[in-house]
């Protein structure tokens, strides 16, 4: 038997992988793609998974970072290789956002993806630059209105690039996005008043919670955040309907036997469920969201029309 059909009849079985298995195939380990590199949030995410997944499947799981091209790099990877179980991708949110940018991606955001399971779920934030004076959804208005050349937004992916959008477009202002290679260097110059917003993780604005560089305008949510419980939301300032988030999520490639996504769905849930993955997962900001792959392939397939349709709306063409 092939060594790669054994972990596909393990997961199939709904059963431990015996001890002679993971002697035979230690060779061969489940791959976890990253499209970034190591360090960040989703790389971070990656490795909770591999180092719990491991032992609940006696099977060797390594994360791999393929970074480039807005993530598209790990993603083709993932296409190209067999659905076997042995090779899956931690993609974040800019999977849905891609094909608002891009004219011809490397493969079908609907249909060359197996989505497996929901990870972690976390709202966008607006912050202003102390410099700029705003420190609220009235004041931003204003300060649009006054300044409309200003009016620009330090941005780190085409996530964070289409809430901008959304925002700007429920307050009927202009304003031009700044593209930088990562949500780091976008906020650290807004924090240093070169660019006066960004809308970002939150994840990347609490180190400067306590520096007075940044206001905190808005929580992009349905509801305030445990991580900023004193930020009004959106909504709260007369902005309903607009949520925008960060997600991750584990995606295999297309045709996936249901049986193993749904053994491997399961397995990923009790490890979200777990005191240490909420405790990391708070560390990135971020809450565990847990889904059956139905339910997450329908978030996916209900997000990609909804922003390429915003996009075509504000006027942004594809690349």
């Amino acid at each position: 038997m092939k060594r790669r059909e054994c972990l596909t009849m393990a997961l199939l079985a709904g059963l431990p992988v015996s001890s002679s298995f993971a002697q035979a195939t230690s060779d061969k380990p489940v791959r976890l793609l990253v499209g970034s590199a190591p360090g960040g949030g989703t790389d971070a995410i990656a490795r909770m998974i591999a180092d719990a997944l491991a032992p609940m499947l006696k099977q060797s799981v390594v994360v791999d970072n393929k970074p480039g091209a807005g993530g598209m790099l790990a993603s083709e990877q993932l296409t190209r290789s067999a659905p076997d179980g042995y090779t899956l991708l931690v993609a974040q949110n800019g999977h849905t956002t891609n094909p608002a940018f891009y004219k011809k991606l490397p493969y079908d955001t609907l249909k060359d993806f197996t989505p497996v399971a929901s990870l972690a779920i976390s709202p966008l934030v607006l912050v202003a630059s102390s410099e700029s004076g705003v420190k609220d959804v009235k004041g931003l208005i204003e300060f649009g209105r006054r300044n409309p050349k200003a009016m620009s937004f330090a941005v780190g992916d085409s996530s964070t690039r289409m809430a901008v959008e959304q925002i700007s477009s429920a307050l009927h202002l202009s304003a031009a996005s700044a593209i930088y290679k990562g949500t780091g260097p976008a906020v650290a110059d807004v924090a240093g008043g070169h660019v006066p917003f960004s809308v970002t993780t939150i994840a990347s604005v609490l180190p400067f919670r306590s520096t007075g560089k940044l206001n905190f305008v808005a929580v992009a949510a349905g509801q305030r955040s445990s991580f900023l419980p004193d930020v009004p939301t959106l909504a709260e300032q007369g902005l309903p309907g607009i949520s925008a988030q960060g997600w991750w999520g584990v995606l295999g490639p297309a045709n996936m036997p249901q049986p193993v996504v749904d053994r491997l769905n399961g397995e990923i849930g009790k490890i979200l469920a777990t005191p240490e993955a909420k405790r990391r997962m708070l560390g990135l900001s971020a809450e565990p969201w847990i889904q059956t792959p139905h339910d997450f392939d329908a978030f996916i397939r209900k997000e990609v029309p909804e922003i390429v349709g915003l996009a075509r709306k504000a006027g942004i063409q594809p690349e």
